[in-house]
């Protein structure tokens, strides 16, 4: 059985020139376990399906399936819940980081959302991410603009992962990440990161780039 699973899903936006579709008719599966990587040029609408398989832009048409249950009619209070399963890496690690945040402030926040253990087991949970993601422990009690680029991506990669508890989806930002495989934030400890997540969707403009994940 599918873990996600999107079927005839459209989602269009209106303009003053008219009616824009943005994603039209696409379906997919995803199996536990499975990595899918959706590649396509700049503005063919990769962006705005992954904002509709998690909702962040409802969809036109079409649903979308999440462990068997159908995200696309959920209602505010179900998607919170559904959330905590299903997060993003945004691109840009420059806009996705609150600038007057502490990185612990920035990976606990999502943690208490959910409800997720005492202040104490946050920070707990806050100091393992920073160690998965190759970031030394001091790295919590620092803003995001005393790190690099490809720092910050680690970050971003570290809020998604234990608030969402294991399943994500990857708006990848190579420009701001290394490209040497044995410095890429998100390969050094590829088996552990499976580990922690049950399916994978990696957005990319090119299939080198798609199969370099």
């Amino acid at each position: 059985m599918s873990l996600l699973s999107v079927d005839r899903l459209s989602t269009k936006y209106s303009t003053a020139a008219g009616t824009v579709r943005a994603v039209d008719d696409v379906s997919l599966e995803i199996g536990e376990g499975e990595t899918v990587a959706l590649v396509g040029e700049s503005g063919c609408g990769k962006s705005t399906l992954g904002k509709s398989l998690t909702r962040l832009v409802t969809p036109s048409s079409g649903t979308v399936t999440f462990k068997g249950r159908d995200v696309s009619a959920m209602s505010s209070r179900e998607l919170q819940s559904i959330r905590r399963n299903i997060q993003m890496i945004f691109q840009d690690p420059f806009a996705s980081l609150n600038p007057r945040q502490t990185i612990r402030t920035i990976l606990t926040a999502p943690l208490a959302v959910h409800g997720i253990g005492d202040a104490k087991r946050r920070n707990a949970i806050a100091a393992s991410m920073v160690e998965h993601v190759g970031l030394p422990a001091d790295a919590l009690d620092r803003y995001p603009h005393e790190f690099s680029g490809g720092q910050r991506q680690r970050i971003g990669i570290a809020r998604a992962h234990p608030s969402a508890g294991a399943r994500h989806l990857r708006r990848t930002g190579f420009g701001a990440r290394p490209v040497d495989p044995g410095t890429d934030p998100q390969s050094p400890r590829r088996d552990e990161d499976r580990a922690l997540a049950l399916l994978s969707v990696h957005l990319a403009r090119s299939f080198g780039r798609a199969l370099f994940r």
